[in-house]
């Protein structure tokens, strides 16, 4: 009769561990890029201004409110952030264009064992920039006219897109970096994503007078919050409903109304 007891008692004490260990977390962290990336991450910094931090991020403080968590954000380097996600050492990383092979860090959206572009953060385009008397050209195929290569910030995805066209390219950690590059005639053109690339010329506007950006856009991209492979190991539905959130908020009212603010 003892052992019965002691039995069923082992038993309950285990299934009540198991369900506080896999319960829906209560703090989870979020790394984002530390470099300017307007409207959706603002400033080149390691801190954020929360007067306006950017779209996504508040989108993502709109899913912390309404799912009752907790989100930290990190800002760091690009490529820092991915391995940071592939280590389990942040929970999250935005925002994430699809690549096979950043599969080997973290995971997207799925639906039916595809992306699912429903649940995406955002879109964003890729835009070259060259300078006014430069006769670099880019006809929605080729380049035509380059010959010091192209300048990209390091681990974006539009570096592989451009190597696949044979296209030299130069990374750098920052796209300010790239356009002072661009600036002094040591690069043919900037790869940049078009409102981050936007927003720098119009900061520097002296620095930068003579650099234009050049149609049509290099190329379209969705945009996804990725959760790492250990998140989603401990946590899969909840992965699922973070995701399903995000797509209800940035479709809500209240997101419309934070876009504005960034553009008036």
């Amino acid at each position: 009769m003892k052992k019965e007891v002691i039995f069923k008692v082992c038993f309950i004490f285990c299934l009540t561990t198991v369900s506080i260990l896999y319960a829906n977390p209560v703090n989870i962290t979020f790394a984002y890029q530390n470099t300017n990336n307007y409207p959706y991450q603002t400033q080149n910094s390691n801190t954020t201004n929360w007067d306006k931090p950017g779209t996504l991020v508040e989108m993502l403080k709109i899913v912390e409110k309404n799912m009752n968590i907790k989100i930290s954000f990190i800002r760091v380097p690009w490529k820092r952030a991915l391995f940071d996600l592939r280590d389990g050492t942040v929970d999250g990383l935005f925002e994430a264009s699809y690549k096979e092979k950043r599969l080997k860090y973290g995971l997207y959206p799925t639906k039916n064992n595809k992306i699912d572009e429903t649940r995406r953060t955002n879109y964003n385009s890729y835009f070259v920039y060259k300078l006014k008397d430069s006769e670099l050209s880019w006809d929605g195929t080729s380049f035509k006219n380059n010959n010091q290569g192209i300048c990209a910030e390091r681990e974006y995805s539009i570096v592989d897109d451009l190597r696949n066209k044979g296209v030299i390219v130069h990374e750098f950690n920052t796209t300010t970096k790239c356009m002072e590059l661009l600036s002094n005639g040591r690069v043919d053109g900037v790869a940049a994503l078009e409102l981050a690339g936007d927003s720098i010329l119009n900061q520097n506007k002296n620095m930068f007078k003579n650099i234009i950006k050049v149609e049509p856009a290099l190329k379209t991209k969705v945009y996804y919050l990725m959760f790492s492979h250990q998140f989603i190991q401990k946590y899969p539905k909840f992965s699922e409903e973070i995701w399903d959130m995000v797509e209800k908020v940035r479709e809500s009212q209240e997101m419309k109304i934070i876009n504005r603010k960034y553009f008036q």
